[in-house]
């Protein structure tokens, strides 16, 4: 029996220590169970959205000239480029190289914008994940993108033109290079024609939002530094800036009116009114410039007293004939409306004092050798007060070219009489 009673409490004793341990073990499973769900935190791809500032109008008339718009950024080829900074737990500071996105494209398509290789949030971000530090990146943005020629070991990336085959000379000519530490850079030279011209933007925090600690992230306008892990809907709002002042040149025809305002008939039949070349003058005139993304600002300006913009070729040949010529949309007999936007970059104290234009009036005449007749013009006029330009605003200067018919009037002289008359007999009679 003492035995039997000796086995029974071994018996319990095993049965409780089997129990503890389970108990223990079970506590074990759990703690591990809750530690798991705190470090499986899904990565967060980072998202863009995107919208475009309307840029500030200052002295236009008339005319509503045509500016890079968020539906014409959605709609181009070239989207956006985006220089990305993790700077772990630190804020952001210009020792900082862009070690997460370099020249990233990004580009809108089915209904979103889209980029490759996806990029995504850090995880350590608070007092809920197991670090106690709070991930930041920073994003600097411009547009329209350009691709550099190759990831380059010095600063100065070269950029390619369009055709692919030599480096570009006019645009967005260069950018800071990858293994170079502080704000992105775009060295950007204004193309002299008015064909070419850029609406250069670059990007702010355009919203708020919210992170997943509760924190409200961000200052509207300001760069799009230190952002931390956002929501799963959550999306970086860029709002695109006008980084250059726009000249927006109306160029018009009034014909035999002295009243700019007053309805009159376009040149006649066979004339054609065509524009050579627009000359700004002024002070600190921008045409080449480093556009620092973080700020906004421009340095290492190239600046002159005066910039031209060539809306057609300079060369005209006399002998043309009138088809001959280079055509503009709206210039021809039926009389001339052309608009020509030039985008400037805009110094500390950059004005526009005066206007210098060239313009042919081409008539086709087929008595003269070559078949047309071609009066060049040049005329100039100084403002009576200054424009001074600045980023983002757009300028309207209107250019009333007043042509005047030569109108033909004749009279024939009368004759000098001479008198008394002299009589001449032929033959002479004789009585």
């Amino acid at each position: 029996m003492k035995m039997k009673n000796i086995n029974n409490k071994q018996n319990k004793s095993i049965m409780k220590k089997s129990m503890i341990l389970a108990a223990a073990a079970a506590l074990a499973l759990a703690a591990c169970a809750k530690v798991e769900t705190i470090t499986n935190n899904t990565p967060e791809a980072i998202g863009f959205s995107v919208y475009t500032g309307k840029a500030a109008t200052k002295a236009v008339s008339g005319t509503d000239f045509s500016t890079v718009t968020t539906a014409t950024l959605q709609a181009s080829a070239n989207g956006f480029g985006v220089f990305g900074y993790y700077t772990d737990a630190a804020d952001y500071a210009s020792s900082t190289k862009a070690n997460f996105m370099y020249n990233q494209q990004v580009k809108y398509s089915g209904g979103k914008w889209s980029y490759n290789p996806v990029k995504y949030w850090p995880n350590e971000h608070g007092a809920s994940a197991v670090s106690t530090d709070t991930d930041k990146l920073t994003f600097l943005a411009y547009a329209p993108f350009v691709a550099n020629n190759a990831i380059a070991t010095d600063k100065g990336v070269s950029i390619t033109d369009k055709t692919g085959s030599a480096a570009a000379d006019e645009g967005i000519i260069a950018m800071t290079a990858n293994n170079v530490a502080g704000d992105a850079t775009l060295t950007f030279k204004v193309p002299a024609s008015s064909e070419e011209q850029i609406d250069l933007l670059y990007g702010v925090l355009g919203a708020t939002y919210v992170d997943v600690e509760g924190n409200t992230i961000g200052t509207v306008g300001n760069p799009m530094e230190n952002l931390t892990k956002q929501k799963t809907d959550g999306k970086i709002n860029i709002l695109f800036k006008h980084a250059l002042a726009k000249i927006a040149i109306d160029i018009k025809e009034v014909v035999d009116a002295e009243d700019p305002t007053t309805t009159v008939s376009p040149v006649s039949d066979g004339t054609k009114v065509v524009v050579k070349s627009v000359k700004l003058k002024g002070t600190a005139i921008g045409s080449q410039g480093d556009l620092n993304l973080y700020t906004g600002a421009w340095g290492n300006l190239t600046t002159a007293t005066e910039f031209t913009v060539a809306p057609l070729p300079a060369a005209i040949s006399v002998d043309a004939a009138p088809t001959a010529y280079p055509s503009i949309a709206g210039v021809d007999e039926d009389g001339l409306d052309k608009t020509v936007d030039l985008m400037l970059i805009p110094g500390a104290s950059s004005q526009i004092t005066g206007v210098e234009i060239v313009y042919y009036v081409c008539t086709e005449d087929l008595q003269l050798d070559g078949g047309v007749s071609v009066v060049e013009n040049k005329i100039s006029k100084d403002f009576a007060t200054a424009l001074s330009i600045e980023k983002g605003k757009q300028y309207g200067l209107n250019l009333l070219l007043g042509i005047t018919s030569i109108d033909l009037t004749a009279t024939v002289e009368a004759w000098d009489v001479i008198t008394p008359a002299t009589d001449v007999d032929l033959p002479q009679n004789v009585d």
